[in-house]
């Protein structure tokens, strides 16, 4: 990043400058409207420490709907740290998140896909090694607790990976910043990554984009391990 970008520039500036063109990004990326999520979720009194605040958007892409970060990668107040904070933001999409046409993208706060993109950003938010791995190419497996998905049925797994068909990495006004999937994993899938390093990650992120997954999250579908 260029020095002169910051010079002159008061804080909420750089904030208005990052989130505007990241915005845009998102809305060109998906070719969607976008609809902000954060003030439907709860300020927060303690957690982990994302750059300027925890907010979240909802976009279509086609006929998917989509949950995505937004402001992981705001800048720091601090000039000496980075311009695009954490140097990401996640997402997910997929299908069965029942937003039919007459809905509005806000009634995605009500659907699973927004407390496991919620939780993945906070967790990253709380581990920045975490995004260093995803930034170095990475692929990563996640797993919590979230009762809203799988009727509530235990542990649900997560791949955190750059995406194949996206533009995985965007040069915003602060610099590079990379957008990084949430795929979630069947049951067997999760079981088989326990424990396992990088090369059993990546074999399944190679093996979901040859059977047509990709990093869509389906509920339904079969393992592929």
């Amino acid at each position: 990043m260029n020095a002169e970008y910051v010079v002159g520039l008061t804080y909420a500036d750089r904030l208005r400058l990052a989130s505007e063109a990241r915005q845009a990004l998102i809305g060109r990326l998906f070719e969607s409207e976008i609809a902000s999520l954060t003030s439907l979720m709860g300020p927060m009194s303690d957690g982990p420490e994302w750059p300027a605040g925890a907010a979240w958007l909802a976009a279509r892409h086609g006929a998917n709907a989509c949950v995505i970060s937004d402001g992981l990668s705001d800048p720091w107040v601090e000039r000496d740290r980075p311009e695009t904070g954490l140097g990401l933001e996640v997402f997910i999409e997929s299908p069965d998140a029942g937003l039919t046409e007459d809905r509005p993208l806000t009634a995605l706060a009500d659907t699973w896909l927004f407390p496991l993109t919620a939780e993945v950003s906070h967790t990253l938010a709380g581990y920045p090694v975490l995004c260093e791995k995803l930034l170095a190419g990475e692929p990563l497996s996640i797993e919590f607790n979230i009762e809203h998905i799988k009727d509530g049925r235990g542990r649900v797994g997560a791949l955190l990976s750059l995406p194949a068909v996206l533009d995985a990495v965007a040069m915003l006004p602060g610099g590079p910043v990379a957008l990084v999937a949430i795929t979630l994993l069947t049951v067997a899938e999760l079981r088989y990554l326990r424990g396992k390093g990088e090369a059993a990650r990546l074999e399944l992120l190679e093996t979901l984009r040859r059977q047509g997954v990709g990093h869509l999250s389906l509920l339904s579908r079969p393992s592929l391990v």
